[in-house]
């Protein structure tokens, strides 16, 4: 899909970027009956995809959708993790916990239903400057196109927005992007309805990869590492695991593991998605939680053009609410992530076993989007315990490694 418009008049609030959180920012927005202009750097939306593209049912929900096939490609029910050495562990449910999804064909009919909500798309659209022209008004420059003005600029351009510090807030640390790789496979053996997770130093250190079944004989494998090459990484797997596929498709993409920002807001400017931290640092993943600060971000903008004597108080809000929603659990997945990307693969090997009698009770109390619970539960457990010595020590080395 590709929709230009020209740059006559300007708008209520300005988005930054047509991915999920910027499109679900959109729509929310014009809910409240103000003009939106939505701006993409790319000639098409949803291209480049660089997402792996697994998505909870519960998620989706919580962004008020649910399956369709416009983008859906396959149903999981759960996830295999495969230590260093030994036999896999499986989390599992009866039913289906998540969708497959096609990333860019979600992009899509995110943006048509924003247009279809009277937004204005502007594709090759590169909003690269962010200015404060008085207390009502700001003005955004579009590369090579001009100066558009509004009442609220929401960036959700993505991991590497320098507008933040133009509003005058702390951005990510930019420097906890790890890089990753990502093939689509095709004549692969047929697959079932699991999620594979791989660790261990040889396969993707200080991160994980994965498999995730797109139909009966096809695979998007993938990984992220911080330390070595991701394709030569990425194709040592492939031999592995698909010997006998064939690579349909290559996508590079980023791991953004900093966590969130401090502050997601300044007079007439907001943040949302992977543009403010908003991305699981134990999977990379930003589908859901970007999508609902998406949400909360363009109501928050739109209640800010309609009562401009409290504009701020609207965008401190957006905030607050977000934070309330997620800021316990992405701390307690960093505190995972920390601890658990820093092992060895000796520690990984002991863990594995450790873990399988709790199973059940992680399964119980498992979400892909609300890990704090179970990794609350895992951090308490007294199995656990004998294996403390070892996890920190572990830490330790990698801090010098």
């Amino acid at each position: 899909m590709r929709l230009v418009c020209s740059l006559t008049s300007d708008y209520d609030v300005i988005v930054a970027g047509a991915g999920v959180a910027g499109c679900m920012a959109a729509i929310e927005a014009s809910k409240q009956g103000v003009r939106i202009g939505l701006f993409e750097e790319h000639p098409q939306v949803g291209v480049p995809s660089h997402c792996s593209g697994v998505v909870s049912l519960s998620g989706l929900k919580l962004l008020g959708m649910t399956s369709n096939q416009a983008f859906d490609q396959r149903l999981i029910r759960g996830a295999r993790f495969f230590p260093p050495t030994g036999s896999p562990i499986e989390i599992t449910r009866p039913e289906p916990v998540a969708l497959i999804i096609n990333r860019m064909k979600f992009d899509q009919y995110l943006a048509k239903n924003a247009i279809n909500n009277g937004v204005e798309l502007h594709t090759k659209s590169r909003i690269t400057k962010f200015e404060k022209t008085s207390d009502q008004e700001i003005q955004v420059t579009i590369q090579n196109q001009g100066v558009v003005g509004a009442k609220v600029l929401i960036d959700a351009s993505g991991a590497g927005s320098r507008l933040p510090t133009q509003a005058g807030l702390k951005p990510p640390d930019w420097s906890q992007i790890l890089p990753g790789l990502q093939y689509e496979l095709i004549g692969t053996d047929r697959q079932d309805d699991l999620v594979n997770l791989y660790f261990g130093s040889k396969r993707a250190p200080g991160f994980f990869a994965w498999s995730i079944p797109t139909g009966d004989h096809s695979v998007r494998a993938g990984l992220a590492t911080s330390k070595g090459n991701v394709r030569t990484l990425l194709d040592q797997l492939v031999k592995e695991y698909w010997p006998k596929s064939k690579i349909d498709a290559t996508k590079s993409g980023s791991v953004l593991v900093s966590g969130p920002v401090d502050r997601c807001w300044s007079p007439g400017f907001i943040f949302a998605g992977d543009a403010a931290g908003q991305v699981k640092q134990t999977t990379g993943g930003g589908i859901v939680i970007g999508g609902y600060c998406g949400m909360l971000a363009g109501k928050a903008a739109a209640s800010a053009v309609k009562n401009p004597r409290r504009a701020d108080q609207f965008l401190e809000t957006y905030d607050h609410e977000w934070r309330e929603k997620f800021s316990s659990d992405l701390k307690k997945m960093g505190i995972g992530r920390r601890l658990f990307f820093g092992l060895s693969d000796a520690t990984l090997d002991k863990l594995f076993p450790a873990l399988e009698p709790l199973l059940g009770e992680i399964t119980d109390v498992a979400d892909m989007d609300f890990q704090g619970t179970v990794i609350t539960k895992l951090l308490a457990n007294r199995k656990l315990a004998s294996l403390i010595p070892r996890i920190a020590a572990d830490n330790i080395r990698s801090l010098f490694s």
